[in-house]
């Protein structure tokens, strides 16, 4: 359990550190990666607002704690996923909190061979594979 609350509080605190700085830093202008891109703010909607459906916050934070429910049941169940459900909830937390209080959600890391994200982005993608190789792997070892 330990693991999943260090996620749920680790990733949203330093997601909206890291936005704080850049846009202060870089909000008018951009920063040069080289070959790979660039640091740039780009302000954008969750994937789940589409041009028919913009969610209130009322829908965004219950959809959340649904989540953040079932994760942490799971986690009961297969401790092992809670570094991984963790960072899962803690980045979709920083986006759900972003989404409340700016109405938006704010990118800064934009390379030519993928689309703009955050650090919120990466922790959402790497515990949401985290989560799933680790259910691959409990059914193998309960099936052989």
């Amino acid at each position: 359990m330990i693991p999943l609350l260090a996620g749920l509080v680790l990733v949203p605190v330093l997601d909206q550190a890291l936005k704080l700085l850049v846009l202060r830093g870089l909000a008018p202008a951009s920063v040069p990666l080289g070959p790979f891109g660039k640091l740039q703010v780009i302000r954008s909607r969750i994937k789940l607002a589409t041009s028919r459906f913009r969610p209130n916050p009322a829908t965004v934070w219950s959809l959340w704690f649904f989540a953040a429910a079932s994760l942490a049941v799971l986690t009961g169940f297969v401790p092992s996923y809670g570094g991984f459900a963790g960072a899962l909830l803690g980045g979709s937390l920083s986006h759900a909190l972003e989404t409340s209080l700016r109405g938006c959600i704010i990118d800064y890391v934009h390379l030519r061979f993928w689309p703009t994200f955050n650090l919120a982005d990466v922790a959402i993608t790497a515990g949401a594979l985290g989560v799933l190789v680790q259910m691959v792997m409990t059914t193998t070892e309960a099936w052989s």
